[in-house]
């Protein structure tokens, strides 16, 4: 119940749809786990009192000499192939010697579910250790992120082999002019819902980055500005360049969007910072 309103005390200050709605599922999500462990501890607080009443019955009924006979459910079944835990009556065969302040200790085995997953896990690295590194059948870590290096520097090559053909780069940082085109702007709209949110939020009012809807800018308001930053990032605020995952085609439609959305004075917006700019 707490993080269900402090949830919904979140999804209260969101700024659009969107985030209503992730903030509703995340709070849905949370709640169904809530539940679910609630409903394990009352399984699992269900069973202990069923082994309390069966052990207090078994204790009257040896008391008044008569013989219990006790219906072994199938849950008890699959909980003693699962935990081999000896029963009540079984404890004595496997009492050791050891008695501290009338604390006994019992020779009680390991649980079959922990030597399985024992032996799973040795299995597990046996296997791991011949594919890795005897036959070499699949990569280590540090070889995938290679490989992952090379793919990309491959399909950056490829788009400067493409732009080398088609005469090069119709436009740069340096001669890159604002177009209100819709279809830019669309573009430019799901490229930032997607890459840009979790720093300047969906409106652009910023998060952990800054506003980019007000007149203010650390890097730079105008168009060619905006591209190089996108294009080139800004490794000291954490802003990773976006040249080797977006074509340039991508980063100017970005850049177009972002221009577009000056102005547009969201709810709740992040104070302004850098210096004041106006076209």
């Amino acid at each position: 119940m707490l993080s269900m309103l402090m949830l919904i005390g979140t999804a209260s200050f969101a700024q659009s749809n969107d985030s209503s709605i992730d903030m509703l599922l995340l709070a849905v999500g949370v709640v169904a786990l809530v539940a679910i462990l609630v409903l394990v501890v009352a399984i699992y607080t269900l069973q202990i009192l069923r082994l309390v009443i069966r052990n207090e019955e078994e204790k009257k009924s040896q008391a008044e000499g008569v013989a219990s006979v006790v219906k072994k459910s199938w849950w008890h079944r699959f909980e003693k192939l699962v935990t081999r835990r000896a029963d009540l009556k079984e404890e004595e065969d496997i009492t050791l010697d050891h008695n501290y302040d009338g604390i006994r200790e019992l020779d009680n085995h390991l649980p079959p579910w922990w030597t399985w997953l024992f032996y799973i896990t040795i299995i597990f690295g046996v296997v791991y250790f011949v594919l890795h590194h005897v036959t070499k059948t699949l990569p280590l870590q540090d070889e995938e992120y290679q490989i992952e290096v090379a793919k990309a520097e491959q399909v950056a090559q490829e788009r400067k082999t493409q732009n080398a053909e088609s005469g090069g780069e119709a436009f740069d940082e340096a001669n890159i002019q604002y177009d209100a085109n819709p279809e830019y702007i669309a573009a430019g709209a799901s490229i930032f819902k997607l890459q840009c949110t979790p720093c300047h939020r969906d409106d652009g009012g910023g998060n952990i980055g800054p506003n980019l809807t007000d007149n203010y800018w650390i890097h730079g308001g105008k168009i060619g500005q905006i591209y190089s930053t996108i294009k080139n990032g800004v490794p000291d605020k954490g802003m990773i360049s976006w040249k080797a995952m977006l074509s340039p085609e991508q980063m100017r439609d970005l850049a177009f969007y972002i221009k577009s959305i000056k102005g547009s004075n969201p709810e709740n917006p992040k104070a302004p910072q850098g210096e004041l700019e106006k076209d």
